[in-house]
Order: structure tokens, then sequence, then C-alpha cells
């Protein structure tokens, strides 16, 4: 899966799932095994319930949020990052709401109020004005199989008063800021990012959008150089980007013009930096449940051990 350094191998966002597959394999088999075994004076109900639900969040994709000032590109590095071009008219006419893409069989439109309530909405339907928690837009592109992106509004959008949204409420596991590249890294945006939760500090991506507005063929150096002497402690990645010509080749074999314009737009550091991070998580994910695993099935055992201890007593 990786290179040596830790690298993705293939560079693909798709694949960082790979890595619990097996994790998640062995937690089945275990809650299999206890549910076979479940007599009643065992009570490993719990148990069970523990591998499941154990089981369920490390199957879940992680989420990545998108964050920034207005007007930093958002959206659009949402649908590369998605693999689409664009999004629904009910999605595009309200990006002051939360949204979130993940993956559907079928493409599907919610509405998911702030009790957890959900209505279904049609691709040319208008979200209602009243204060909504998200929407949530299924669609059926692999990519998001593996993580699950949320778009968030500008924080300069004085549609939302400039009340940041709770990303926490939100079950967000990594975010990417986005930042223009003709006026990077301002003071508000640093400002911004350290209220975040340090948990989310320490898994961010910091991507200079638009690129391609930098005028002089120095200017990118230059910036980059800038942009990691100024927030290179506050990221595990940077990555300057232009999305408009990546998704210009987005779904294009990488090869010859199509790859090259792909490497030349920042896409493939972007897969790699936000690869490398998801990878890592999914790592971390997979340790803590089998640490889970280990003290449920160590619990369950003792039971089992004690069950059979009586019965050979009583059985004297």
């Amino acid at each position: 899966m990786r290179r040596e350094g830790g690298e993705l191998a293939d560079g693909t966002l798709e694949a960082v799932h790979e890595p619990t597959a097996r994790v998640i394999q062995q937690l089945r088999q275990a809650r299999v095994r206890l549910e076979r075994a479940a007599a009643p004076e065992l009570r490993l109900s719990p148990a069970i319930r523990a591998l499941w639900r154990t089981e369920m969040r490390l199957d879940r994709p992680l989420r990545v949020a998108i964050y920034g000032e207005m007007n930093a590109g958002k959206s659009s590095l949402a649908n590369l990052l998605a693999g689409i071009e664009s999004l629904p008219t009910a999605v595009i006419s309200n990006t002051r709401i939360p949204t979130l893409l993940y993956h559907a069989d079928e493409p599907e439109i919610w509405m998911v109020e702030e009790d957890g309530s959900k209505e279904r909405l049609r691709s040319d339907n208008i979200v209602p004005r009243r204060s909504i928690f998200r929407v949530e837009v299924g669609l059926p592109t692999r990519r998001l199989r593996a993580m699950q992106i949320l778009d968030l509004p500008g924080l300069s959008d004085p549609r939302i008063g400039g009340a940041p949204v709770d990303l926490t409420a939100h079950q967000v596991d990594a975010a990417i800021w986005c930042t223009m590249s003709t006026q990077a890294w301002k003071e508000s945006e640093r400002t911004a990012w350290s209220m975040l939760s340090p948990r989310l500090n320490a898994r961010g991506v910091l991507v200079a959008t638009h690129r391609d507005l930098l005028a002089q063929p120095s200017d990118p150096r230059k910036l980059l150089v800038r942009l990691r002497a100024e927030a290179g402690t506050s990221f595990t990645s940077i990555v300057l980007l232009s999305t408009l010509e990546a998704i210009a080749v987005m779904g294009r074999e990488r090869r010859g013009l199509a790859g090259a314009t792909w490497i030349a737009s920042g896409a493939e550091a972007l897969e790699t930096a936000l690869g490398s991070l998801l990878l890592s998580l999914r790592e971390q994910r997979a340790a803590a449940a089998l640490r889970m695993t280990s003290r449920i099935a160590q619990r369950a055992l003792q039971r089992i051990d004690n069950n059979r201890g009586a019965a050979s007593r009583a059985a004297l």
C-alpha cells in the first residue's frame, strides 16, 4: 500500500480504505463466533453489540471538511475530490448550508433538520429558507466510498451571520483549509484555523487555490516558501492547486498531456497529501479497534471460562 517513507503507492484517494478491510473482517468473524456461543446464561449480548459498533465505526468512510473564507474555491475543490463536475441545482443555490457528499448507488438529496429528521428533495428543488443542519447529497462515485466530503459555507458570508460551523457536530475526521493563492493565509484565516479543535489542527491540509492566477512563473515557488514558513507547523501538508485545470482533465487516463496537466495543476500532490493523511487516520482507527476487540474478547472468554467452571463444579 505504501512506498518507503510512508507515501501512498498508487497516489489515489480510493485506496485509503484498504488497510482497515482486514481488521473489519476480523471483527466480523469474532462477532459471529460470539453470536454462536451466546447461550442466555453467558450474557454475551453487550460484547456482541460492542463488536458490532466497533465494526460499523471502522467501516464508516472518513469525513473531510473543506473550510475557508468566502470565494476561496471550496465548492470547486469539493467537486474535484468527489470526481464530479457540478452539483444539483438545489445544492449550488444553497452554498450557505453545510453540504455533505457521500456515496450512494443512485443520486439523492436530503435535507437534515437539527433533530436529525430528514426530508428527500428533488434535484431542482430549492432548499427552504428555514434553518437546517445540513444538506446531504448521495452520488454514485467510487471516490466517496473511502471518504465523505463536507463542504462548509464561507466564513465571511454575511448570510450565515459569521457564526462558525460546529465541526464536532458533523463528526469531521480531517480538514482542508482553502486559501486564495493571490492573497493567501491572511491574519483572519490564521485566527479562524487556530480556533478549531486541537484534534483537527493536527489533521489539516492547506490548499492554496487559483494557482493559475499567479502572474509570474516564480510566484508559485515563492508562495510555497512563504506558506511553509508561516503555516508549516499548522498543517500536515501544503499544496498549490489550480482546480479548473484539474477538473478539465479529471477522469482521464493519467498519461500524455492529460497526465502532465494533472500534475502541473497540483491535483496529484493534493491526492498524495490527503491520501497519506487519511491513510494514517485509518491505521490509527484500525489500531484502536483491535485494542477494543482484544478487551472485549478477553472479557467474553473469561465469562465463558467462568461459566464452564461453574458447570463443572455443579456436575461434581
